[in-house]
């Protein structure tokens, strides 16, 4: 009797390789090798399309010709969920806010520059290139629990790209980080909003850098160009609703100043690693006001809803992003 064998690719064997997009025309796939970023990460579901056009017309038949059709343009898009720390930030911010920044500050600018990347994604049994991709949106967030994974920052990426092709992943892989990895937990956060001289305690963030890409095709099957038509900044933040928060985050709509810090000595537990740090600091926010609504005999809270803007000297958002 031959053997049966149904199984297909795992997930558990996934693997994903990053490298900056090569721009000297004619602009070839990226080389990845041991020194190519490698990231772990949660799930992916990014996508490369190939819709099928044509063969609407009247044949004398109600079924369609198949030789009648066309392949149409062609887009990557999906989204990229990961756990965040000092290590990934460094190498994703530029690419995030479209600017290179100083390390270890990154900033945004008038101008976005798209930091184009290619990936390239081993899933299990078949490997593929996504070339020339670009950050469309970013979703930080993190909740808080007592032992359930919520609580770790996640980073949810967004992602536009040009086109997919088959890959051989190479032989000298790069490792993944083998020293002590630092993710941050809500635990480690810490929110100051100064024009209240308070700083506020929360249950849940989403930070929300959305550059709002378009892609264009023009008389072409793929995108040949990809421009942000105005980036937004929001903060959202789920803090206790007290007597503080009530006057001065409700009724007193906030408009000011804050910073968002995550701080690896926050906490002095045996985990800790001094010297790392990541901190948002945001020139000019404005609350777009949310009542606080009563949801039984549980604690009631409040909801931020903060818009980031730009003032007369400072970009929307800076990032300060420190590796030990």
């Amino acid at each position: 009797m031959a053997c049966l064998n149904t199984c297909g690719s795992l997930g558990s064997y996934f693997k994903m390789l990053v490298e900056n997009s090569n721009l000297v025309a004619p602009c070839p796939a990226a080389t990845f090798s041991s020194s190519s970023e490698r990231y772990e990460i949660l799930n992916e579901n990014v996508q490369y399309t190939d819709s099928t056009l044509g063969g609407s017309g009247l044949t004398g038949t109600v079924d369609p010709i198949f030789a009648h059709l066309r392949s149409g343009t062609r887009i990557v898009f999906g989204r990229i969920l990961l756990e965040v720390g000092p290590y990934e930030l460094s190498k994703w911010l530029p690419r995030i806010l479209g600017n290179a920044g100083s390390p270890p500050t990154y900033t945004t600018g008038q101008v976005f520059n798209l930091q184009p990347f290619d990936i390239m994604m081993k899933r299990d049994k078949g490997t593929v290139i996504y070339r020339h991709c670009a950050v469309n949106r970013a979703i930080f967030s993190a909740r808080a629990s007592i032992d359930g994974d919520e609580q770790v920052m996640q980073l949810g990426l967004d992602i536009i790209g040009y086109q997919e092709h088959d890959a051989t992943y190479p032989e000298d892989e790069p490792d993944l980080p083998s020293g002590q990895r630092l993710y941050w937990l809500l635990g480690d956060g810490k929110l100051n909003l100064p024009g209240t001289g308070t700083e506020y305690y929360f249950d849940a963030f989403n930070l929300f850098i959305d550059n709002n890409l378009v892609p264009q095709t023009r008389n072409f099957l793929r995108i040949t160009c990809l421009q942000s038509r105005g980036r937004s900044i929001r903060l959202q933040v789920s803090t206790p609703y007290t007597a503080d928060s009530h006057t001065n985050l409700y009724i007193n709509r906030f408009t000011g100043t804050g910073k968002l810090s995550f701080l690896g000595s926050k906490n002095l537990g045996g985990t800790d690693q001094q010297g790392y740090e990541t901190t948002f600091d945001f020139p000019l926010l404005y609350q777009t006001r949310r009542t606080p609504s009563t949801r039984g005999h549980g604690e009631i809270p409040l909801s931020l809803d903060l818009q980031a803007y730009r003032d007369a000297t400072n970009e929307p958002i800076t990032i300060t992003n420190k590796v030990a």
